[in-house]
């Protein structure tokens, strides 16, 4: 497994980041899951900005075997919360973002 990589710094005791990864990993055909996805991706991107940073695989590479997932689509946090088989509500990736220091 990856080790995670803290792109800020601790004040007060908590982390503040200063740009979170996002790894998105979709299904290589259609689906309603991959497209809702996409689509809540997008509202993140434009609500959080510069403060998250988004990848989108399409289907099966060696990151998905890292991560240890075993469905699409999946969603990777900065390396540490995932979401797998299912496309979250806003509110908890929201809440994995503000989990690992978003603000």
């Amino acid at each position: 497994m990856p080790q995670p990589h803290h792109s800020g710094q601790r004040i007060k005791g908590e982390w503040t980041v200063s740009k979170v990864k996002i790894e998105a990993f979709l299904s290589n055909s259609t689906c309603s899951s991959g497209a809702s996805l996409s689509k809540l991706l997008e509202e993140i991107e434009e609500e959080f900005g510069d403060k998250v940073e988004i990848v989108i695989y399409q289907g099966y590479n060696g990151l998905f075997e890292e991560y240890n997932l075993t469905a699409l689509p999946a969603v990777v946090v900065e390396e540490l919360i995932k979401i797998i088989g299912f496309c979250p509500s806003k509110e908890s990736l929201v809440s994995a973002l503000r989990e690992v220091g978003v603000e």
